[in-house]
């Protein structure tokens, strides 16, 4: 007999929900973004997306190894303190002094924001979810770009980011943290 498959629908895409309640939806196999209260299907990373983030958290982790300044996560939910949308960053890092804000999810401020930009989310990464970070004071925004082959750090300087860019780059937070292209785009 053949194997069948059969496609399950997203149960909350278009859903309009509170912060509380997108805490208490049951898993039906989906990723959502809330955006504007409204739950929108989250499409599932290509491969060279997923690869240039398990490379950017290799290398925050050796890093975190030598130093024990924090904790890493990947695709951890954020209900930063404006209350807004919550949001899902590739990469969250919270230093040991912040980890009051972990709880099953991060309700807080991460420390340090990594996202690896795609066709689906590049203009939120780099408009509405980046000016979200700089307002409630993530101190480094880290942005992966898969097609052009390039990162970035923005630094957190209150009322706007301070952008770096180039083939290494060095983290103000996080000291002996740099990180160089060819550990992250691998070829």
């Amino acid at each position: 007999m053949p194997l069948t498959l059969t496609q399950n629908k997203p149960r909350y895409e278009g859903v309009k929900v509170t912060r509380e309640e997108y805490l208490d939806l049951d898993e039906d196999g989906y990723k959502y973004d809330m955006i504007q209260g409204v739950l929108t299907m989250a499409p599932s990373p290509h491969f060279e997306h997923n690869e240039l983030e398990i490379n950017f958290a290799v290398q925050l982790k050796k890093n975190l190894t030598l130093t024990n300044k924090g904790r890493v996560s990947v695709e951890t939910d954020v209900f930063l303190p404006d209350g807004g949308d919550v949001l899902r960053p590739d990469i969250s890092f919270i230093l040991h002094e912040n980890m009051g804000i972990v709880k099953t999810h991060i309700h807080g401020t991460p420390d340090l924001v990594c996202e690896v930009l795609s066709n689906a989310t590049r203009r939120r990464d780099l408009g509405e979810k980046a000016d979200r970070y700089l307002k409630n004071g993530v101190k480094e925004y880290w942005i992966l770009d898969p097609v052009e082959k390039t990162m970035e750090l923005w630094l957190n300087r209150g009322a706007a980011w301070e952008k770096k860019s180039g083939r290494q780059i060095s983290s103000e937070l996080l000291p002996g943290f740099e990180v160089k292209s060819e550990d992250i785009f691998i070829a």
